[in-house]
This record gives C-alpha cells, structure tokens and sequence, in this order.
C-alpha cells in the first residue's frame, strides 16, 4: 500500500508525523492481544482465556461503545482520522481454539480480528514452548478463518526470536512467510507480528523490506513506536470488565511505561 507522503500522517520509516517523527501515544488506539480461547488443565504461561471470559471482555468492548476490528482495519482507519471507537484485536501463533470458540463470539458481535499463524507450523503444535501441548490450525482452518473474515498476518516461519538474526534469517522468517502465506490464502498479506515480541532495528528493516504494511510488537520503546512496531496490550484470564475498564483508561500511560523498559 503506496500513498504520496502528503496523503497520511506516517512517514518511511512507519512512524507518525510531526512531534520529532514520534508518535504521541493518544494517536495509538488499544490493540488487545490474545493467544489461545479454551479451558485448559495446565497454563504456566497464562496464555488461554476461556470461552466464558473471552464473551464478557467482548460484551465490555460492546457496552463501551467500542467495536473490535483487525488491525489492518484499524490502520486505514488511523491513515483517515477514523480510528474513534476502535479496537484491534489480535490472536498470536494460530491455536485452533481461535477458530472453534473466538470466531463465533466475534461474529455473535459483528466484530473483526487479525489472527497472526506461523507459516511453516500449519498444523502442529506450540513445541516451542515448556508446558502443555497446544494444536495450531492447519492450512484448512487458517482458510476457513480467512473466509470468514478474520484477517490473516504472519508470525513467522517458525516462531523464532528475531532480534539478532542474519540478514538471510530474517528473509526467510520474514518475507517466506509473507510469501507462503499469500499462496495459501490467495490474497495480499499486510501484517506481521514479532515472536515472542522480539525485535531490533534490523529486523523491522526486514519486515518493511518484504512489504508488510504494518507489525505488531508486544512492548516497543517510544521511538520505536510506529507502522513496524505498533504496542499491544496482553489480555488474560484475569481480565473481567472492571480490569479491562482500567486496561482502557491507563493504555497510553501502559505502553509508554512498558516501552520505555523493552
């Protein structure tokens, strides 16, 4: 996606014009960021929300006046003035989960989403972790998703930390995936998101270099922030409507505070 410079506020480098080329954080809508929805026995790394509590943190979104939507949504509405209202919404590494019980209580709502698959772990399971073993979509369901509107990102070809890799790494993390990936779905894929939120210079370099449109990070120094390194705040299990009420309110004071200690 190519606009003459004057045409939106971002610049190159994907950061926010005016103000020293760094964003303000009030210009950043909430990003929510998921992994598995299910009820599990075994969670050490706190990354499942169940069923139950995932449709009370979307009824809060809905009773808030706000609409969930995926994040490359929710970029064009940024390059218009249009992001009011708006929240992104994000699920990491693909669990099958997002497509068994996120996907209808999205839907229930009229709601959006990005979901960000590992290309070359269609399939599989989150054996990069130490815990309990997790199922990830295969190619069918990452489809299946797709074709129901769920926006499709990267999250690399393997699920490995970025920050330090070669140039050649980095290509086939990077832009493989991207590549892979639009083959599978038959469609242009604009977003990417960082391992384990792990990134350096070189490695947004990479994803702006393979075409992405816009990355997701987890925490992100303030002069960081920008198209290659959007901030996104976690959700868990312990987040009922009272929490996400303040999630809301302290988001910009969050990611400014995270950022300054990535």
């Amino acid at each position: 996606m190519t606009e003459p410079d004057s045409a939106h506020p971002w610049d190159a480098a994907g950061r926010r014009r005016g103000f020293g080329g760094l964003p303000r954080p009030r210009y950043l809508p909430m990003i929510l960021m998921y992994h598995a929805i299910a009820e599990v026995a075994e969670d050490p790394n706190k990354l499942c929300v169940t069923p139950g509590r995932f449709a009370e943190q979307m009824r809060w979104l809905e009773r808030s006046g706000l609409r969930g939507v995926g994040v490359g949504a929710l970029v064009d509405a940024m390059r218009d003035g249009r992001e009011r209202g708006l929240v992104g919404i994000t699920f990491d590494d693909g669990y099958t989960s997002v497509l068994e019980a996120a996907l209808p209580e999205l839907q229930r709502r009229g709601f959006g989403a990005t979901a960000y698959v590992i290309s070359g772990r269609l399939g599989g399971t989150n054996d990069w972790d130490e815990g309990p073993s997790w199922s990830l979509m295969s190619a069918d369901e990452v489809g299946k998703l797709a074709a129901a509107g769920i926006e499709i990102g990267s999250h690399s070809a393997t699920h490995i930390r970025l920050a330090g890799l070669s140039a050649e790494q980095l290509a086939a993390e990077v832009g493989a995936s991207r590549t892979d990936l639009a083959a599978l779905l038959g469609a242009e894929i604009r977003g990417f998101c960082y391992p384990c939120g792990s990134m350096d210079a070189a490695a947004r370099r990479a994803v702006r270099d393979a075409g992405y449109d816009y990355a997701c990070a987890v925490e992100a120094p303030p002069a960081d922030v920008g198209l290659m390194a959007l901030p996104r705040i976690y959700v868990g299990q312990q987040d009922g409507a009272a929490r996400m009420a303040v999630k809301r309110r302290l988001y910009r004071s969050y990611i400014a505070y995270r950022g300054r200690r990535a």
